[in-house]
């Protein structure tokens, strides 16, 4: 059975906070055979590294924050993502039929200006007629 990447992170938080807690039970039954000194040297030790830990938490750290920013919206993204490519493709397609258009009325435009006819054979009433009437032979 597959596990989700989630599930898989919380158990594995599981087993290092348990096998944590081992370790420590196991120094700690052995701290009772030790002298006195070395206890106190030891305490002094624990305290140092503490103290420079605790030091290097308040750092800044970017390593997690991709995955904390994706993971706040997760079910969110998905209607956005759908309604940007719904735009996108509305946006591509009135491009792609503007272009065409544009061509269409480039090769009206090529074709009257090539024609021998004077300019104002087209603006006569009488043309639009002529022009149904000889088309359809």
């Amino acid at each position: 059975m597959n596990q989700s990447p989630m599930n898989q992170q919380f158990e594995s938080a599981q087993f290092e906070q348990q096998f944590g807690l081992k370790i420590r039970h196991k120094l700690n039954l052995g701290n009772a055979a030790l002298a006195s000194d070395t206890a106190d040297r030891l305490f002094q030790a624990r305290q140092r590294a503490l103290s420079r830990h605790a030091a290097t938490v308040g750092e800044l750290s970017l390593a997690g924050l991709g995955r904390h920013f994706f993971s706040l919206g997760e079910d969110h993204w998905r209607p956005v993502a759908a309604a940007a490519a719904l735009l996108a493709f509305l946006v591509c397609g009135d491009y792609i039929t503007s272009i065409q258009r544009a061509a269409e009325l480039e090769e009206v435009d090529s074709a009257l200006l090539a024609d021998d006819l004077p300019i104002n054979a087209y603006l006569d009433r009488g043309f639009d007629t002529w022009l149904n009437s000889s088309g359809q032979r």
